[in-house]
């Protein structure tokens, strides 16, 4: 979903290697933190955590006291500026989805055969549109297990083993959704 730049730092020692891998797991680890914040606050206010509060909420955090005051700052500054590039709490055209919804939970599909997860979302702000489709899927789906069923992007479930396992759906903000799947 976003760019990257994977470079290879050469000629390390084996010591210089472990901080920076130490480092580099302590940043994502800080990450996670704000953005579950970010997550559990919008479930429960409706509305998204500001920097100012996530800081307050994470400066005693031992991940957050293990980096550099800058860079855990810009760490916590980058998931504000990713909430806001995912729907702005001031934008006029989209809304956040605010409830997901599956029109089955339990799917049987036989080996080799193909099913249809149907999802559906509510939004935050019935008067504005779902983030399109340009930006980020409107669903993302994963299966716990694609050595029984296997689901394309498009929520298509297809039987490859007799088993059972999960199909995950999430909106694009993140809310999970769940369907058991039995293939025969």
């Amino acid at each position: 979903m976003y760019l990257t730049v994977k470079q290879q730092v050469k000629h390390l020692s084996k010591e210089e290697y472990l901080t920076i891998k130490e480092l580099c797991h302590t940043a994502k680890n800080l990450a996670n933190e704000a953005i579950y914040n970010v997550r559990q606050y919008y479930f429960t206010e409706g509305e998204f955590l500001k920097y100012e509060k996530n800081y307050a909420l994470l400066k005693n955090s031992p991940n957050y006291k293990s980096l550099n005051s800058n860079m855990a700052q810009q760490i916590l500054k980058e998931v504000e500026s990713i909430r806001a590039k995912l729907v702005g709490t001031k934008n006029t055209k989209y809304s956040n989805v605010k409830k997901l919804a599956l029109n089955k939970s339990k799917y049987t599909v036989k080996v080799g055969q193909t099913a249809k997860i149907k999802a559906s979302v509510t939004l935050v702000n019935k008067n504005k549109k779902h983030l399109p489709k340009k930006y980020a899927a409107k669903f993302r789906y994963r299966s716990s297990d694609t050595s029984i069923a296997t689901v394309s992007k498009n929520g298509k479930i297809k039987g490859i083993r007799k088993g059972t396992c999960t199909i995950y759906v999430y909106s694009i903000n993140g809310l999970t959704k769940k369907a058991q799947i039995t293939v025969k």
